[in-house]
Parts: C-alpha cells; sequence; structure tokens
C-alpha cells in the first residue's frame, strides 16, 4: 500500500492545530506556532481551511484584511450533537456543542408501550420537541448518539440482545432508524460503557487507567477500562455481570435476566420486597424500612449487599482495577461501608480497591456518550488522547 506522506503529515498538522485552538485558545497565529512548533507560513495555510470548515473563526471581520496578533477561537456553536440515555425508568436528553459540553438537558419517563416501532416512534417526537424547545435549527443538528441497555454493536448500530426493561429491545437498528429520520451521523453505544466513558471524560477515571464502572438501577450491568482501553469483548459483551452465577442451584436454573440481575437490582430488590410483604414497594422503600429496623427488609438489604460484595471480588481477580465506581439510584440508599469491610476481608495490599459511588451517576452516560458521538462525527477534535476509546 502506498502512504501519501505529504498528506497524512498535513492532516496531522490540521488536526494538532484544531485542537491547540479548541484546547486552548482563543490564540493568536504565532502563539499557534509556538505551541506546536509549526511553521507560521504552514500554520496560516492551516487556519484559512479550518476557518473555511467553520470549525475556528477569527475575532477580527473578514472585511478587515489586518490579521497579524488578532486570535482565533474555536467554533463550539457551529454545530450541535443529541445525546440520549435510554433507561428503563427514565429517559435523559441533552444538547452537546462540538466543545463536549452540555447547554440544554430534557428527561421524559420510559415509554410504556408494547411494541419497539412505537417505542422509537415515540422517541422521535420528544428528540424533535427537545430540539424546538432549545430554539435550535434543525439543520444544524450534526449527530446524534444513544446509550442504551443491552448488548450493543457500535459499529454497526445494533442491538443485538437488549434489556428486559424495553419493549422488543433485541436485534434493532438503532442507528440506521434515526439516520433515516434525522439524515446524520448516529453512534451507538451501551449506556454503562457510556457511562464509564463520562467518567474517564468529566469523573473519577479521568486520571485512572484500570477500573470497573457497575450500574446499578432498574437492571445491573458493568463496564471495564483496562490499562487505558474500554473493552467490549469478542461480541461486545463484556461487562454483562447480571449473568454472573454464585452456586450450583442457579447453575441448572437458566434465568433469561440474569441471576446476579435479579439478586442485586432494583428491579430484582423490588421483586423480592413484594414477594415478601405481599404488595408494592420502591428499591429505595425497602432501604429505608431495613433502616428503621424492620427485621424482613433487613435480611433482603443484606442479601442484596452479599451479592454485591461477591460480584465486586470476583470482578477484582479477573481485573485487578484500581478503582470500582457504583452508579444508579439503588447506590443512594447502600451503606457503602459495610461493602467495603465485606469487600476488604478477601483483599490484600495488590488486590485492594477504592470502591466509591458516582457523583455524576446519570449524566456520566449522557457524557459519556456525547463524547462517543463527537469522536465518531469529528475525528479530528480529540477529547481523551492518552485513552482508546474503540
Amino acid at each position: 500500500m502506498n502512504v501519501n506522506l505529504p498528506s497524512t503529515i498535513r492532516k496531522m498538522n490540521k488536526d494538532i492545530v484544531l485542537n491547540i485552538v479548541k484546547d486552548l485558545g482563543p490564540l493568536s497565529r504565532s502563539e499557534i506556532a509556538k505551541h506546536s512548533g509549526i511553521t507560521k507560513a504552514t500554520i496560516s495555510d492551516i487556519v484559512k481551511e479550518l476557518i473555511e470548515e467553520k470549525l475556528i473563526f477569527d475575532e477580527k471581520d473578514d472585511a478587515d484584511l489586518s490579521k497579524r496578533g488578532t486570535n482565533l477561537h474555536f467554533s463550539r456553536h457551529a454545530s450541535f450533537g443529541l445525546a440520549v440515555d435510554l433507561g428503563g425508568t427514565t429517559i435523559h436528553m441533552g444538547l452537546f456543542d462540538l466543545a463536549g459540553e452540555c447547554f440544554m438537558k430534557h428527561t421524559v419517563s420510559t415509554y410504556d408501550l408494547e411494541t419497539s416501532q412505537a417505542f422509537l416512534e415515540q422517541m422521535v417526537v420528544d428528540m424533535k420537541a427537545f430540539i424546538r424547545q432549545a430554539n435550535q435549527p434543525m439543520e444544524r443538528l450534526s449527530f446524534i448518539s444513544i446509550a442504551t441497555p443491552g448488548i450493543v454493536d457500535p459499529v454497526t448500530g445494533i442491538v443485538l440482545e437488549g434489556s428486559p426493561n424495553l419493549p422488543e429491545w433485541r436485534n434493532i437498528h438503532l442507528a440506521q432508524y434515526f439516520q433515516e429520520v434525522f439524515h446524520i451521523p448516529v453512534t451507538i453505544e451501551n449506556d454503562v460503557r457510556a457511562a464509564l466513558v463520562g467518567e474517564m471524560y468529566a469523573g473519577v477515571f479521568q486520571h485512572v487507567n484500570s477500573a470497573v464502572l457497575i450500574g446499578i438501577g432498574t437492571g445491573l450491568g458493568a463496564a471495564v477500562l483496562i490499562d487505558g482501553k474500554v473493552i467490549r469483548g469478542a461480541k461486545n459483551a463484556a461487562g454483562e455481570i447480571g449473568y454472573m452465577v454464585f452456586n450450583s442451584n442457579q447453575l441448572y436454573a437458566p434465568s433469561t435476566k440474569g441471576h446476579f440481575e435479579m439478586a442485586c437490582s432494583g428491579s430484582g430488590l423490588e421483586a423480592a420486597a413484594s414477594a415478601l410483604f405481599h404488595q408494592q414497594m420502591s428499591a429505595k422503600q425497602v432501604f429505608e424500612l431495613a433502616k428503621q429496623g424492620d427485621i424482613q427488609a433487613g435480611r433482603l438489604v443484606n442479601q442484596f449487599e452479599d451479592h454485591l460484595a461477591l460480584g465486586i471480588l470476583n470482578i477484582i481477580t479477573l481485573v485487578n482495577p484500581e478503582k470500582i465506581l457504583l452508579m444508579g439510584g439503588v447506590t443512594q440508599s447502600l451503606s457503602l461501608e459495610d461493602l467495603k469491610k465485606k469487600v476488604s476481608l478477601h483483599t490484600s495490599e495488590v488486590t485492594s480497591v477504592a470502591i466509591e459511588i458516582s457523583s455524576l451517576q446519570h449524566q456520566s452516560a449522557l457524557q459519556g456518550i456525547a463524547i462517543l458521538g463527537l469522536n465518531q462525527t469529528f475525528p479530528s477534535l480529540q477529547f481523551m488522547k492518552h485513552k482508546q476509546l474503540y
């Protein structure tokens, strides 16, 4: 294969200039040359191209030809993207500029619909309404990115095996559907993996190279970062910890939902409480009842936390992470100290790990899927150059 070296170097220099302006701007042309080590003549040519592409702009009016010393700005508002985090209980949406910052958010309850087609159609209605509410012209929408539960192929944009908490959520060509509606690039990723990227970008994983995020909400899942690389597995099923088994009885009783998820998720705890108390209770109510001294609720909570400790210990043995982060509505009720004590009984100096609860919570998935959308749509823009997202 023949490589056009000059054009390759030119592209590299262009990417360097663009990201210097994005991260350090506003800057003059001479300041960009100092930061990059690229000649001023080359800088001038590249800047002209980037201005024509509307990725940067000169603070002086185009009619003013005296450009010497003027500052260049990143055109963060040249277009925007719509990020969506699909949950079993709520759907979070956010509008993001080209710098990866959210400038408007919107939340709706997850639709109680029977078919995936009806679900997707309602999503389109709400997405368009959200953009109109934000007074943003549809023609400036440059990408859509969606974080969804289930096993996702990010290359084809297909949900291979979906969540039992969403209708008919299996073998859905999610990216293709929205591309045909909006006619722009669409990025799809597993919701917990998107949250991992969000924590890498703006949360506690910014300076961590090996970590695990465990999402405990309506369902249960995990995402893994090893040596700076986001792990997806041979068929994108890495992190599907809901299917872990802990004893031989579970081994011979296959579950479509997964035994670990049934024991250690919001929906699993609610189902156990319903069977025990013969009434509908939220996971939060079960935890509150346990804190009030109810013996039966206390037993349910202890079982929940015991299973979580078992899962964490198995993960530690396999991955040896620096940090484990818990996120999801249920984590707000957990006794983190009790959980740490149970885990510490079986770890050493080599395997000890920091266990924390996410302060970003659902915002991490929204931020992460926006960054993945930007990464796919604008590959020249760098957001985490020391991490491997794909």
